[in-house]
């Protein structure tokens, strides 16, 4: 083989390898996995809803790229998305104790129930904006959170 056939050969190799790996990582799909600890009892579920991007963050869950609902045992959850690709998220989650699909508050919209967000954001006053809350997914990614009772 000539040298100049070689370089041509060797130059395709690596264009190709170059071209696989890069769509291989561009389109990757990750795991996110979420720890919810200090769950007040087993009664009930944790019903969850993540969001990729501000729309609809926290409150409209029609608005996110996935919800779930997951049973509680020894006062803790582990719930498990996958298919995510890579960019910036959030959610938020609630325990529903009483089985009602809702976030109970009393009349001044404070929670009954427990609750948290991603990067275990705590309240002052009112919920987080995604910015407060939103993390990055680049890889399998776990995050924990307390609920807030």
């Amino acid at each position: 083989m000539k040298s100049s056939q070689f370089f041509k050969t060797a130059l395709f190799a690596v264009l190709f390898m170059s071209i696989f790996a890069f769509s291989t990582t561009a389109f990757a799909q990750h795991t996110l996995t979420v720890e919810v600890s200090n769950i007040k009892s087993d009664k009930g579920t944790i019903m969850i809803a993540l969001f990729k991007g501000e729309d609809g963050f926290p409150k409209d869950d029609s608005k996110a790229v996935k919800k779930m609902k997951v049973t509680i045992k020894d006062k803790k959850a582990t719930i498990t998305f996958t298919d995510l690709e890579a960019g910036d998220y959030a959610f938020a989650l609630f325990h529903d104790e009483n089985g009602n699909n809702e976030m109970d508050s009393n009349m001044f919209g404070i929670p009954k129930e427990g609750y948290g967000f991603s990067t275990n954001f705590k309240p002052k006053v009112s919920a987080p904006d995604f910015d407060e809350a939103d993390f990055k997914i680049e890889a399998d990614t776990v995050q924990k959170v307390k609920i807030i009772n």
